[in-house]
């Protein structure tokens, strides 16, 4: 399992940019974005599907983008721009985040971050400069560590769910735009992990269908039927993706 970034980790060293997309309407609710996908990540979720961020060695796809690079294509399209998504992999395990996030802030654009949440004290650090306007986190499973042991397709300890937990407090009394999101697995998650989810999401989850076209590993799970997802969220206060 990789290491959380200690502060200085990678000082010098600029955000490592594997992926960018110009423009979204869907990434950003209500706002027309810029995507950074960000490299390296400390989960192995099988149903990822972006899974040349996470192993490039195994996928044989290595792409880098200089940090520079995506400032200048933003700044280019800036005029067309209300804000900027980072995402990953798993954006806050890079210490170069921050500096990354007030480069965006200069040119004046809303931030929204996407993070599995195991990373607290950058998350902190980010709200505290109010250098994001929006986070979505990604639940995996229960704060158990077996059960997110089973998505997360690495060793979980009680202090990595802590972590996760304290990201979720930090994000329910942020005051700032917060999703969270779970991707439901069928054969893993059962009725009541939802209820658990939700209740850790204080009933703002969003529950996402499974797409098994591209993952990083094979896997048996299935997916849910819109009527299964749809009846999930009707009893646990819960909403359904409507773009995925």
């Amino acid at each position: 399992m990789l290491k959380p970034a200690s502060p200085g980790s990678d000082a010098g060293r600029s955000l490592p940019v594997g992926g960018y997309l110009s423009q979204s309407f869907i990434d950003y609710p209500g706002c027309i974005a810029a995507v950074v996908f960000t490299a390296g990540c400390n989960f192995r979720c099988s149903y990822c599907h972006n899974p040349e961020l996470v192993e490039p060695e195994r996928t044989g796809v290595n792409r880098r983008i200089p940090f520079h690079e995506v400032v200048r294509l933003v700044g280019r399209n800036r005029s067309c721009l209300d804000g900027v998504v980072v995402t990953g992999g798993e954006p806050t395990m890079h210490a170069s985040l921050p500096e990354s996030l007030r480069t965006f802030r200069k040119l004046g654009l809303l931030v929204k971050l996407d993070t599995n949440g195991s990373y607290p004290d950058m998350l902190d650090l980010l709200l505290q400069e109010r250098l994001v306007d929006c986070v979505a986190l990604d639940i995996k499973a229960p704060l158990r560590p077996r059960r997110y042991e089973e998505v997360a397709g690495i060793p979980c300890s009680e202090a990595m769910m802590e972590r996760i937990g304290r990201s979720c407090s930090l994000l329910l009394n942020s005051g700032i735009d917060v999703v969270f999101r779970s991707t439901l697995l069928k054969g893993i998650h059962a009725s009541e992990d939802v209820e658990e989810m939700a209740a850790l999401a204080a009933d703002r989850l969003v529950l996402q269908r499974f797409r098994p076209e591209r993952t990083l590993r094979p896997l048996a799970a299935g997916a849910f039927s819109d009527r299964e997802l749809h009846a999930l969220a009707s009893r646990y206060s819960c909403v359904v993706c409507s773009s995925g």
